[in-house]
């Protein structure tokens, strides 16, 4: 019997003294290990499928960035163009204003000269007496 209990260990005396552990290990333990290659094969896989989700994760938020600085920079761009039709809208209004302002002032010059040319005239007019039947005013001015 004691040959049968020898013969019927799952570790030879020779495996123990091995320092490789794989050698040491029993059938039972070697078809575990294939189950260990699964569970790292699929650990692996798991970890390059995070690695890719992180990547894909990393390249939506830099193009959620772009695409923002893009709209950021459209919107710069508008808003320039419009403050600049603005001042543009503005400098023309006032220079119609101004233009407006000229076209009244030179018309109330205009206005004051015709004035004071029909005062002149009127003035002429009643200190220097009527003309003769010669014409010549000199001698009804004696």
């Amino acid at each position: 019997m004691s040959n049968i209990a020898k013969s019927t260990s799952p570790v030879t005396p020779a495996a123990t003294e091995s320092k490789d552990w794989t050698k040491a290990s029993t059938p039972e333990l070697q078809s575990g290990s294939e189950d260990e290659s699964d569970v790292l094969d699929a650990k692996a896989k798991e970890r390059r499928r995070r690695k890719q989700v992180k990547r894909e994760e990393k390249q939506r938020r830099e193009e959620a960035e772009r695409r923002a600085r893009e709209e950021a920079e459209r919107a710069k761009v508008e808003a320039e163009r419009k403050a600049k039709e603005e001042a543009e809208r503005q400098a023309r209004e006032q220079a119609e204003k101004d233009r407006a302002e000229v076209q009244r002032r030179a018309a109330e010059v205009a206005a004051r000269q015709r004035a004071l040319a029909q005062e002149v005239s009127k003035k002429r007019a009643r200190e220097e007496p009527e003309a003769g039947p010669s014409g010549d005013r000199s001698d009804n001015a004696r």
